[in-house]
């Protein structure tokens, strides 16, 4: 069995403004810093640590594991999924209320990750971390979606639309979850 301990990065000006990010390569907000090293102090040292390749969730990897001896491993199947065009728009342009209905538009963007490429990725991902993390505590630093997404492969071995349901982290929020053997 692994133990993942499952965390949305911090947030960024972007986050703080309902602006969809996705692939763009926002930094942390300054305030973020502070809070994700106290947010550090209280998460268990992990024996493995995995995040996105971007700055946002590599940094917040950084902070949560200063002191510990442990250093993330940049993989890009931890990457936000690709929004197409409507990264960089707001909740509020889009006539969204906020992130909830994100995915029903998804569909008709343009440009935007299909679910079954996103799927794929993040299950491709924990097959490798089952394989080589059996018996450790991996902590795993991303993106809302992506963790969603990942969320669902822990228990699923196919996409299936009319079976996925968003499971959403605040940013910093840290998820649980202990899988092996079949995945």
């Amino acid at each position: 069995m692994v133990t993942l301990m499952i965390v949305r990065h911090a947030k960024t000006p972007w986050n703080l403004s309902g602006r969809i990010q996705g692939r763009s390569d926002i930094p942390l907000a300054p305030e973020s810093e502070r809070l994700t090293r106290e947010a550090g102090k209280d998460l268990p040292r992990p024996d493995a640590a995995f995040c996105s390749p971007l700055v946002r969730a590599r940094r917040t990897a950084e902070l949560l594991l200063e002191g510990s001896g442990v250093t993330a491993t940049a993989d890009a199947r931890l990457t936000e999924r690709d929004f197409g065009e409507l990264e960089g728009r707001t909740y509020a342009e889009l006539g969204m209320p906020d992130h909830t209905e994100l995915f029903y538009a998804l569909g008709s963007a343009k440009g935007a990750e299909s679910s079954e490429d996103i799927f794929a990725r993040v299950r491709s991902f924990l097959t490798d971390v089952a394989a080589t993390c059996d018996g450790k505590r991996v902590l795993v630093v991303s993106h809302g979606v992506c963790i969603s997404y990942l969320m669902y492969a822990l228990t699923h071995d196919e996409w299936d639309p009319s079976d996925y349901t968003l499971e959403y982290i605040k940013n910093l929020d840290v998820a649980v979850r202990r899988f092996g053997g079949g995945v």
